[in-house]
């Protein structure tokens, strides 16, 4: 870590040694013994939280009509995705009626058939990202 002080970048370690009292330890035994257990300690990226579970993000994956259907056109499916929701009187009406499409639903699930559930993601994924 690099902490900014006396106008000087310095390399070291912030400790707390209790009742408020603050530490940087930059150089020796301490140092050392401090630097090999902090548990996100290099100068690499910092350490990030795991992914969720695909079931949660999938659970957060909703889009309105317009942009899955911007999507799936920049995709090239959309009349593809358009034959399989009238293939089905009522995944018709959702897919002409509904306000947002989420990933979660049975509309979606219906494509399951056609499609793979990490490209259904992708499709959630770049629908998610179209700007209407």
């Amino acid at each position: 870590m690099t902490f900014p002080m006396w106008n000087q970048p310095r390399t070291g370690i912030l400790i707390d040694r209790g009742n408020g009292v603050l530490a940087f330890v930059e150089s020796g035994p301490e140092f050392e013994a401090l630097k090999n257990t902090a548990a996100d300690w290099n100068d690499a990226e910092p350490s990030r939280p795991p992914e969720p579970p695909i079931e949660e993000q999938r659970a957060t994956m909703i889009c309105t009509p317009a942009q899955m259907r911007m999507a799936l056109h920049r995709m090239d499916l959309l009349a593809q995705v358009q034959a399989i929701a009238d293939g089905d009187p009522e995944a018709s009406i959702v897919w002409e009626y509904a306000t947002q499409i989420v990933r979660t639903s049975p509309l979606i699930e219906a494509l399951g058939s056609d499609f793979t559930p990490e490209q259904i993601d992708d499709i959630f994924r770049a629908a998610m990202a179209v700007q209407t």
